[in-house]
C-alpha cells in the first residue's frame, strides 16, 4: 500500500508562509527561495507570489499570477542590464 503525505498549513502569527512539507519539515517561501539561491529580488517576489496565487490577502489569483509575471519580465531585463 503506497501512503501519500498531505502537507499540512501550519501558520504562526508570525509568519503566514510556513507549511509542513513532510512530517515535522516547517518552511517559508523564504527557505524555499535561498534553498533554490534565488537572488534576484524581482524574481523572489514573483516566486512568492506564484507560491499562495490569491491566498495572501486582498488580490485575487489572477492578479498575483498578472503581477508574478510583470515581477518575472523584470528580473529578465535586469539580466539584460546586468550582461552589458
Amino acid at each position: 500500500m503506497v501512503r501519500t503525505y498531505v502537507p499540512q498549513v501550519r501558520r504562526s502569527t508570525a509568519n503566514k508562509y510556513q507549511r509542513e512539507i513532510k512530517p515535522g519539515v516547517v518552511v517559508d517561501v523564504y527557505d524555499v527561495l535561498e534553498a533554490f539561491n534565488v537572488t534576484c529580488p524581482a524574481l523572489a517576489h514573483g516566486i512568492k507570489k506564484l507560491l499562495m496565487p490569491g491566498a495572501r490577502g486582498a488580490k485575487s489569483a489572477e492578479q498575483d499570477k498578472r503581477e508574478a509575471l510583470a515581477s518575472i519580465t523584470r528580473s529578465i531585463e535586469l539580466d539584460t542590464l546586468r550582461k552589458l
